[in-house]
């Protein structure tokens, strides 16, 4: 499951990329007028009594006071521009998320065991931050799981929703390799996972816990362990990623959820309605009045909210409304935006030379005479287009980057929160658990194996199984890869966090077999980077005797 679901470690060609240290602003200087400066006075004691002559409370003139007043607030609104574009950098850089994720992961896990802080961390998973009516009295584990973890599910539907649109999911003929892939990666571990718990209903339940990749950590490793991977396998694993998680998603809705209230669904119908309409209308409506983009927002948050509530009422995971709502937010962009970017992009009929006038209403250079003193202007510029070198527009301020739609600016604003806030608070309270009750028992544990094994053994094998297939059937490989990158990829797909992590919480909620299914992702995790780790490390010192 990726941390986040595309967009790592490639550039988008629609969203514009952002450098995380931009150019040192400049901003206009005074210009001096020589006509304008005071001459020396030749007595100093004239000097003394024009400079006491002043009152006490005069403030001497400044003819750019203002100017500098509103370069002041370019410049803080700069600061403000550039701290959001370099979280929006680090939360799109696979190795940056991928390592903070795991070290969330690790650390809830060292503290929950630790004898200082292991009941208060239990505590503190436990407390009910808010005692809400309607069945909401949640506990902070449960917000996080329930709650914060449908901004993720949201960004998840966001680009899959773009890349339906105008990336690699619309050519049919690249997307049948790794939708095949995918399929067997899925299939293989479920096999692998129930072999080891037949005769055990309880254990059988987390039967779909060994199915899922998490991309971010597998981009990551693929450019740490395999650097000689080119774009074509880095797309090919995106794009198994994507179908790997649509699968996932419905074996959420299909496995682990039970539908109790089924009138709560035209609720929901009602709150995504709301969701797409507003959607839309707050992105036609930027040109019209800025009030009213921010009244549609609202709006559709206040439908997304009740889609959220209408399936955690009637049973279904309540994450999935993220899904939904990424699936129905608009990716082309309105024809006022369009509008916008293409005035952006064409110069300005004032200021660019019409180069078919006749030459002698064209603007010629005259040059002063030498009895008139030279005078030095700055240029003349619209007060609207001024703005400082390095400055770039953000999602703070809407609609001031026009070539985006909007499912992309709703992506770019919620990537930071979900890859920087979102994952790592889970997975830190996904691992928050106690080792003392399982003990040696763990190695005999059948929980434990089918899910190490599933993710270690049964996801590279799938893959691979498939891709072989696929080859004998007419399908080609990724252009550029050889045997032994395809098998490095393929244990690659081993590493599962996020919606391994979910899965083994819905399917185990509240059982014993919760811990050792965690503790078997991390281990089928750790066990596919060692084996490619392992498996490279002799092409790594050839590479470095030769270099």
């Amino acid at each position: 499951m990726p941390g986040r679901l595309v967009g790592h470690g490639r550039p988008n060609p629609i969203r514009p990329t952002r450098s995380i240290m931009p150019p040192t602003p400049t901003f206009p200087t005074s210009q001096i007028n020589p006509r304008r400066q005071d001459p020396e006075p030749s007595d100093p004691r004239l000097s003394n009594s024009q400079q006491n002559s002043k009152p006490s409370n005069a403030r001497p003139s400044n003819p750019q006071h203002g100017q500098g007043e509103s370069d002041r607030g370019q410049h803080n609104r700069l600061h403000l521009s550039n701290f959001f574009a370099t979280l929006s950098s680090l939360a799109e850089n696979d190795r940056i998320t991928g390592l903070f994720m795991m070290v969330c992961a690790l650390a809830g896990l060292i503290l929950a065991n630790l004898p200082e802080t292991g009941p208060g961390l239990n505590a503190l998973a436990a407390w009910i931050p808010l005692d809400l009516p309607g069945g909401l009295s949640l506990s902070l584990k449960d917000w996080i799981q329930d709650g914060l973890l449908t901004i993720f599910f949201l960004t998840m539907g966001l680009d899959l929703r773009q890349e339906a649109a105008t990336g690699t999911l619309r050519d049919h003929r690249q997307v049948l390799l790794p939708m095949l892939a995918a399929l067997g990666g899925v299939a293989v571990p479920i096999l692998i996972y129930c072999l080891f718990n037949l005769g055990s209903p309880a254990s059988l339940r987390g039967w779909a816990v060994p199915t899922a990749t998490d991309v971010a950590f597998s981009l990551a490793a693929l450019q740490l362990l395999l650097p000689k991977a080119g774009p074509a396998l880095q797309a090919f694993l995106m794009t198994l990623a994507i179908f790997d998680d649509l699968i996932g998603v419905l074996l959420i809705a299909l496995g682990y959820s039970s539908l109790g209230q089924p009138s709560w669904l035209l609720v929901c119908l009602v709150g995504l309605v709301v969701w797409a309409l507003l959607v839309r209308a707050a992105s036609r409506s930027a040109r019209l009045w800025r009030p009213l983009v921010f009244l549609c927002l609202l709006g559709a948050l206040a439908g997304g909210l009740l889609a959220w509530y209408s399936l955690f009422k009637a049973g279904i995971h309540p994450v999935l409304a993220g899904v939904a709502m990424g699936l129905l937010t608009p990716v082309a962009r309105s024809k006022a935006s369009e509008a916008e970017a293409t005035e952006a992009e064409e110069p300005s009929a004032s200021t660019a030379p019409n180069l078919t006038e006749p030459t002698e209403h064209r603007p010629t250079d005259t040059k002063p005479s030498g009895n008139e003193p030279t005078e030095t202007h700055p240029p003349v510029t619209s007060q609207a287009n001024t703005k400082p070198a390095g400055f770039e527009p953000t999602e703070i301020e809407p609609n001031r980057n026009p070539t985006l739609s909007p499912a992309e600016r709703l992506d770019h604003f919620l990537t930071p929160l979900s890859a920087l806030v979102v994952l790592p608070l889970f997975a830190f309270f996904s691992l928050s658990i106690s080792l003392d009750q399982l003990g040696p028992g763990l190695l005999t544990d059948r929980v434990f194996w089918g899910a190490t094994l599933g993710l270690a053994l049964g996801k590279p094998l799938g893959i691979l199984t498939m891709v072989i297939l696929a080859g004998h059937l007419g399908l080609r490989r990724p252009a550029g890869s050889t045997t032994g990158n395809m098998i490095g990829l393929c244990q690659l797909c081993g590493i599962g966090f996020t919606m391994s992590f979910l899965i083994a919480n819905l399917a185990f909620a509240g059982s014993p077999h919760l811990e050792s299914a965690l503790l078997g992702v991390l281990a089928g995790s750790v066990l596919s980077v060692l084996i490619v780790a392992v498996g490279t490390t002799p092409g790594r010192l050839r590479s470095a005797r030769h270099t």
